[in-house]
């Protein structure tokens, strides 16, 4: 895994327009949100990732993608802002409606008298490298940090069939909630039972 540094804003908006496209294929919210909106969303996502510092790669041929922190680490108010902004400018309404449901971050509300936890904010493998086992290598460093702190790693998704495979990668769903615009949030926990 690396960590994402050294882009320029094209680069940014290259591979946001590519994790928007995965995240457009997948079942979930993409299914109720227009491929565009989606995209654009995760233009926006990916730049605020970035710029917060918390943005890693598989690899240098970048399968995939993985941001993720602890409990301490807040997004400044500015990257957030930016972010929203962007998204306000580049998404439809509804679809910005249904977007953000899915920012609700269940999981803090659940783990709130935790000590710590490591939080995934974004998981994907792109299109092209989908279906090889990348999912489980880009969640690794995540478990690692996980087990080295002795606390959960734990994640929100938004359909069924991304809850089955995060169970294959060895987490668990915890909770599960309706958050309103048709959307179901279910949360993953991975803790080392060691």
């Amino acid at each position: 895994m690396i960590h994402v540094d050294n882009w320029s804003q094209n680069q940014i908006e290259w591979y946001g327009r590519l994790i928007g496209e995965a995240f457009a294929a997948s079942p979930g919210i993409a299914e109720t949100v227009p491929k565009e909106d989606i995209v654009n969303a995760f233009i926006a996502i990916t730049e605020g990732y970035y710029r917060m510092g918390t943005l890693y790669a598989l690899s240098d041929n970048y399968e995939g993608f993985l941001a993720y922190w602890d409990k301490k680490i807040k997004m400044p108010a500015s990257i957030k802002f930016q972010m929203v902004l962007r998204m306000i400018k580049t998404v439809k309404f509804r679809s910005l409606l249904k977007i953000a449901a899915l920012s609700n971050e269940q999981y803090v509300k659940l783990y709130k008298d935790a000590d710590d936890y490591i939080a995934v904010s974004m998981l994907v493998v792109l299109r092209q490298y989908q279906g090889q086992g990348y999912m489980k290598n880009i969640l690794e460093p995540a478990f690692q940090e996980a087990d080295k702190r002795n606390c959960p790693c734990i994640l929100d998704t938004d359909s069924p069939e991304k809850v089955a495979k995060y169970e294959h990668c060895g987490m668990k769903k915890v909770a599960e909630k309706q958050v309103g615009h048709s959307v179901t949030l279910y949360t993953m926990e991975y803790r080392n039972m060691a």
